[in-house]
């Protein structure tokens, strides 16, 4: 597919406190896919995005969207893959490996969702048994839920099937369903850990109320790939899910309730391994003075603040060396939804919001469309990488904290 030229342009609306670029036209929609896996290549120079085929309904089964390259030092992109397993929250799910020859990818076949590890020095893609949330840092395997119920449990987060595809659990902790492992030598798919195992494992599971039923969603390894985390969430008989967070070590063994359903639901989010590989970083409510920006031991579940301003808010994440924490503040009123990328300096403890960026609101039957920012680090954690809408459609931007506003900064270290 040929490389189509981009124009990288400085964005200076509500008077951005550092360099801000748009790396994506207005005219077309991007996404990247979550907070937690940097679209950076790992040699800095290219941006993996989606490239959407529309922005107001959610996808239809077999409607495709094109995995995108975006290279930095020559302002252009090329569409390198479609595909049709793809929704508004984590796109494709679409990750680098530890080179930037490998791309990997979700598909469908038969109307079920399968990975795709994409040679982007030949353009031939390879199918996998099963689909990918995250790759492993040492890209041997990956891990995933089932994206047909994490779309049932969180609309736009798994895949769109036809109605008779559906998958539904109805066993309170299902023995075939649980958190995969996709091995990328052989691409064959195995059940890592099940829901029923981790059932023997969970704290407080005897305070859910009965016809509770069990669902696996967000799955993350920790930086050094020795333990994975995951959430699952209890679906009740009134339709409402209570979340709860465990942990365990790469094989399945070890495993930990860390945040049971009575803590998350005192005030709980957006969980997110810390660059020390040992605490998770999640805005929680531990005390009675509201949310925080917390940190969770990943073992012991042990809660402790990790600062006292700002409030706890967004989908909070910390470079690499631990000096800056990032997220969005989200102000929402009169029918208009503005957000801020809040940074917040670790070591000196001040904090500014170095960006505001318009995202048209989307509430009720709509929310599955809304416009997260999901801000993330480059690799060497110097600059973000963000989602905006300030014309009504997703667009890509990239913030450098250390360049004034108005300047072009080098986008990557090459």
């Amino acid at each position: 597919m040929p490389h189509q030229p981009l124009r990288f342009e400085p964005y200076m609306r509500d008077d951005p406190a550092c360099a801000v670029v748009a790396v994506t036209p207005p005219e077309q929609a991007h996404m990247h896919t979550y907070y937690d896996l940097t679209p950076w290549s790992p040699s800095g120079r290219y941006l993996t995005s989606l490239r959407l085929p529309y922005e107001d309904h959610e996808p239809a089964p077999g409607d495709r969207a094109e995995v995108c390259v975006i290279d930095l030092a020559e302002q252009t992109v090329q569409p390198v893959y479609r595909t049709a397993a793809w929704g508004f929250q984590k796109g494709a799910h679409q990750q680098w490996g530890r080179t930037d020859q490998f791309l990997y990818l979700n598909d469908m076949r038969d109307d079920r969702p399968v990975g795709v590890q994409l040679d982007l020095t030949t353009g031939k893609p390879r199918l996998l048994d099963g689909p990918i949330w995250q790759v492993s840092p040492d890209e041997t395997y990956a891990i995933c839920p089932c994206l047909i119920r994490a779309n049932l449990t969180q609309r736009s987060y798994g895949v769109s099937v036809k109605p008779e595809n559906e998958l539904y659990n109805t066993d309170r902790a299902a023995d075939d369903d649980g958190l995969y492992r996709v091995d990328l030598g052989s691409g064959r798919q195995t059940l890592l850990v099940s829901l029923a195992q981790i059932w023997e494992h969970l704290a407080d599971r005897d305070d859910l109320p009965p016809g509770s039923v069990l669902y696996a969603f967000h799955a993350k390894f920790n930086p050094q790939g020795t333990r994975i985390l995951l959430v699952v969430r209890a679906r009740t008989p009134d339709g409402r899910y209570r979340p709860q967070m465990v942990t365990f070590k790469p094989d399945g063994s070890d495993i930990r309730t860390v945040v049971t359903h009575h803590e998350w639901a005192r005030g709980g989010h957006h969980p997110m391994w810390y660059p020390d590989s040992k605490r998770i970083l999640m805005c929680a409510v531990i005390d009675d003075t509201g949310y925080h920006f917390c940190l969770v031991d990943g073992v012991t579940g042990h809660p402790e603040i990790l600062i006292d301003d700002p409030r706890g808010t967004g989908h909070p994440i910390v470079n690499r060396d631990c000096t800056f924490l990032v997220t969005d503040a989200t102000y929402e009123e009169s029918g208009r939804r503005r957000v801020g990328v809040r940074l917040v300096n670790l070591k000196d403890k001040a904090w500014q919001d170095i960006c505001w960026v318009e995202s048209p609101l989307a509430t009720g039957e709509q929310a599955p469309l809304r416009r997260d920012a999901h801000i993330t680090w480059d690799r060497p954690g110097k600059r973000l990488l963000f989602l905006g809408a300030p014309t009504g459609g997703r667009q890509l931007f990239i913030a450098d904290p250390a360049a004034p506003p108005g300047a072009m900064p080098s986008l990557f270290d090459g």
